[in-house]
């Protein structure tokens, strides 16, 4: 009985170590595609205007209207530009990188402590889409205009 027990536990322990190490890659994952829309729609950006990027983009995730996971949200059709381009989505600045990896990191362990709650759009000053003459201008950070919808 105690030989069962043993290999109970050994297998009960296994199960939750590899459990942990799938969350710890799924989170890895979704703050991966965080920093990655962060870096290419934000990295020129102040590090509030990077943090309002990651705010609308965990914002989505809220909303029955876009998908419920990070990498979901970032790679749904047609909503960030920098998806939609035919070249590859290489990292060419490391320090900028690095800089956006840390704000992806701290936004995702704690969505409720992001500014902008309601902001689930923005667009650079120099474009003018169709969508935002329908939604509320909610703030003007840097280069960037935030609306909720």
């Amino acid at each position: 009985m105690l030989r069962h027990a043993a290999v109970l536990a050994l297998v009960v322990g296994t199960v939750s170590l590899v459990t942990q190490q799938q969350s710890h890659a799924y989170v890895s994952l979704e703050v991966g595609c965080l920093a990655l829309n962060i870096y290419h729609e934000a990295r020129g950006e102040s590090h509030d205007g990077q943090v309002a990027v990651a705010a609308v983009t965990l914002n989505r995730m809220q909303s029955a209207s876009y998908p419920d996971t990070v990498c979901g949200v970032v790679w749904q059709p047609h909503q960030f530009s920098w998806t939609r381009q035919r070249v590859r989505h290489t990292r060419r600045d490391p320090l900028a990188w690095a800089s956006v990896l840390a704000v992806a990191e701290r936004a995702y362990a704690a969505p409720w402590q992001l500014p902008l709650k309601r902001a689930t759009h923005f667009h650079a000053r120099e474009v003018r889409p169709c969508w935002a003459s329908s939604l509320w201008l909610v703030d003007e950070i840097g280069n960037h205009l935030f609306y909720a919808s």
